[in-house]
């Protein structure tokens, strides 16, 4: 039996790595060639335009892995069929699940794999090609400025910016509202904030504070502010995409939005995603390993490729539909990250059950 899970092991495996470099080849030539001009004209040296490219691997990897997964059960399980070594395994008393152990078992480890590259590599990779691009193009430059902001800080304080530069960590016209209960108690308004030596100096403004007898205020040219919360690190992160975020960095991201008093459903939905998605290398597997195994000689090679574009063409529609719908509030988050498994998952366990033994 070790010896048969090796031998279907290796054909899959062979399949696969041909699959994974030949995507990757492909995605990385169509992309040198729209954007060579991009690289001429802001004189790109060839060490930044690896660099580029070694950095956009982690993304197409993860994009290009549950097709090139489909196509490797496909062909590899697809070819054992065709030769009757399926018919002779079954002959032998081995069940087709025996069969498609090794498969499966390679597919989940994948989709470990395909988790772990999502939320460590990708992030930074991406934020590598993000530098590089505002470096060399000259007509490009990051967003550095975010308006209209509002936190809630773990003391109950409201704090609000008209915008917050990321860049030099200075923000404009801030209010910091200090609440007891529901009452308010202090209010500091500045015309400017700014991050030095690990706390904020916020210039020019009055500070009043409110008791039952009346108001006091007094005005200030410079005052020292300190805030757990409040960090330039955690007012960048409001710049970047999800995708640009890992898995913790978007949580933590969700938890500050939810102490603000906002609604976190939209990023809960890249949240799940972040988990839903490497594991479609696994179901998409599982619901295209039972299809290949009764294809016959007169089954061609063009016939497993058009059932894999097909399959991961209808898989990522629905995934996109759902992920849309959880955006837009029309659906809770973890259905609308887990909804396309879901269903194709319990379609491939129906085709598995009644599949031929």
């Amino acid at each position: 039996m070790v010896i048969l899970h090796r031998y279907i092991t290796r054909k899959f495996m062979q399949i696969l790595l041909f699959a994974i470099v030949g995507f990757i080849s492909i995605f990385v030539i169509v992309d040198l060639i729209e954007n060579l001009d991009t690289f001429i004209n802001n004189e790109y040296p060839t060490e930044a335009v690896i660099d580029f490219y070694l950095n956009y691997i982690p993304f197409i990897l993860v994009l290009v892995l549950p097709v090139a997964m489909l196509i490797s059960a496909l062909f590899s399980v697809g070819n054992l069929a065709r030769q009757n070594e399926i018919v002779a395994m079954k002959a032998a008393g081995i069940s087709l699940y025996r069969i498609f152990l090794p498969i499966f078992v390679i597919s989940i480890l994948v989709s470990f794999i395909a988790m772990g590259v999502a939320n460590y590599l990708v992030p930074r990779a991406t934020e590598r090609q993000s530098d590089l691009r505002e470096q060399y193009e000259k007509n490009r430059s990051r967003q550095q400025r975010l308006d209209n902001i509002y936190i809630r800080d773990e003391q109950d304080r409201r704090i609000t910016m008209r915008y917050f530069n990321v860049g030099n960590n200075t923000g404009n016209t801030v209010s910091i509202r200090t609440f007891e209960s529901d009452s308010l108690k202090s209010r500091i308004d500045a015309k400017k904030i700014t991050w030095q030596d690990s706390l904020w100096l916020l210039q020019t403004g009055y500070e009043r504070y409110f008791t039952s007898t009346g108001e006091i205020a007094r005005s200030f040219d410079q005052k020292k502010f300190r805030s757990t919360t409040l960090l330039p690190d955690n007012i960048a992160k409001q710049l970047k995409i999800p995708e640009e975020m890992s898995y913790s960095e978007l949580k933590d991201f969700i938890r500050e939005v939810e102490r603000n008093g906002a609604n976190p459903d939209r990023w809960r939905v890249d949240l799940y995603l972040k988990i839903a998605l490497p594991f479609a290398n696994f179901i998409i597997v599982l619901f295209g390993t039972p299809l290949s195994s009764a294809q016959t000689r007169r089954s061609g090679a063009a016939k497993g490729f058009g059932i894999s574009l097909a399959v991961t063409f209808v898989y990522f529609g629905i995934l996109k539909t759902t992920q849309a719908m959880g955006h837009n509030g029309k659906i809770e988050p973890l259905l609308a990250a887990w909804f396309a498994n879901v269903v194709f998952g319990v379609i491939g366990v129906f085709v598995l059950i009644r599949a031929k033994k």
